[in-house]
């Protein structure tokens, strides 16, 4: 394949910084397990929110790669600059404002998750803490994005690395050497993030003093960040909803649904290294007007996610009655995670379409496509037939499961089709 190892440059570091982002916290997590179980709880809703956050930035993130990955392939230099301005702008607004609904709503949010009190009041004060604070994650996805745009796509990995390695370090001093409980916690993580923000700054040669904060976002910036949030959160809604129905399948397959997603989302982890290599080099390409390299990198990237996500997903489902024993041993619970697998596994060829060509319509510059099929695939397919098929035909987790491939087979199809129409 002509342009697999460009590809693999890109894709690599990008899988291996949405692990460490991961991985940030389950540490939080873990160490937090060792105060009890309301502040594991807190912490671990409070994470959920946190990760809605992350989605809005990374969809932020992959709209400036592209539109800055095509100014660069087009050596607009002057450009390039007003949009480094730009994004910086849009992500410190972004962050602002989702600060603000941390400290002052947070616990609020928690109970209307249906948390009780106690739990509420320690995830409200470690959201307050890190939600506050989550300038320095919108600022890191940025500094990223606009990293692996200019070609350095090792060095977020690399920033992100020590970020997680001195959050760890500082939450264990937290917690057990100074007693500063969940609020240590969480300033570590605020902290390491904010040292990780300087390194990336520095490394783009940002001067605060020659960075100029404006409200006027560029148009074109925001025509693509603003879908792509949007369908971000049209997947979080969506997935609160599912949650809802599985729920009335009884607690054994709620607990057994939430084994199978922990151990599948490693399944997505390539495809997720992909769409950020997709979105790069199809802006470049589409910036030097190279439109038969776009199609050779499309094919190769699809070939490169379908393989790769299959064999993972093949393997974790060989593996899942001894992985879902770290996590239970009640056989109910384990044979709904093993049906959680099963489908992630067969639905392997679509979701790489649905991560891979939503990735292409943005390195081509349209956000809103990916945006409306989402929309029509999540409420119409997944939601509506999920509830179909799983309550009113009575197959349960599996029906549920049917109708989130049969999801993912529409959009990927769909995006496929136009991009094929598009792109001649």
């Amino acid at each position: 394949m002509k342009h697999q190892k460009q590809i693999l440059n890109i894709a690599l570091p990008a899988m291996g910084e949405n692990l460490l982002q991961m991985l940030m916290g389950l540490v939080d997590n873990y160490l937090v397990a060792q105060l009890g179980l309301s502040a594991v709880s807190g912490v671990a809703v409070a994470n959920n929110i946190i990760t809605i956050y992350q989605a809005l930035f990374i969809a932020i993130g992959s709209a400036i790669t592209s539109i800055v990955a095509k100014s660069l392939a087009q050596k607009d230099q002057s450009a390039y600059q007003g949009y480094q301005n730009d994004a910086l702008s849009l992500t410190i607004i972004l962050s602002l404002i989702l600060g603000v609904i941390s400290v002052v709503w947070g616990t609020t949010l928690l109970k209307l998750l249906g948390t009780q009190n106690s739990v509420s009041e320690i995830g409200g004060r470690y959201l307050a803490l890190v939600g506050g604070g989550v300038l320095f994650l919108g600022l890191m996805t940025s500094l990223g994005s606009l990293l692996r745009a200019r070609g350095r796509v090792r060095l977020p990995m690399y920033v992100s690395l020590v970020s997680n390695l001195l959050n760890a370090l500082l939450s264990t001093l937290a917690i057990f050497l100074f007693n500063w409980g969940v609020e240590g916690v969480a300033a570590a993580t605020v902290l390491s993030r904010a040292i990780g923000t300087l390194i990336l700054a520095k490394q783009l040669k940002l001067k605060v003093w020659d960075w100029q904060f404006h409200l006027a976002i560029d148009r074109d910036l925001l025509r693509l960040a603003l879908p792509a949030s949007l369908e971000r959160l049209m997947m979080r809604a969506g997935d609160l909803v599912i949650v809802a129905l599985i729920v009335t399948f009884g607690t054994k397959v709620v607990a057994g649904n939430a084994i199978g997603e922990t151990l599948t989302q490693f399944n997505y982890m390539p495809g997720l290294g992909l769409s950020t290599a997709a979105v790069v080099l199809t802006a470049h390409y589409l910036g030097q007007a190279k439109i038969d390299q776009i199609r050779q990198v499309e094919r190769e990237i699809y070939l490169i996610a379908v393989l790769s996500m299959g064999v993972l997903a093949g393997f974790i489902l060989l593996l899942g009655p001894v992985l879902g024993r770290l996590f239970t041993d009640n056989t109910s619970a384990l044979q709904a995670s093993q049906t959680v697998l099963l489908f992630s596994f067969l639905g392997t060829p679509v979701t790489a379409g649905t991560l891979v060509y939503t990735a292409i319509w943005q390195g081509l510059g349209n956000a809103k496509l990916p945006f409306y099929t989402t929309s029509i695939g999540m409420w119409l397919i997944r939601v509506l037939i999920g509830y179909l098929l799983g309550i009113s035909l009575q197959l349960g987790l599996s029906g549920v499961w049917m109708a989130t491939v049969l999801d993912n087979l529409f959009r990927h199809f769909f995006l496929y089709k136009r991009y094929r129409r598009y792109i001649g």
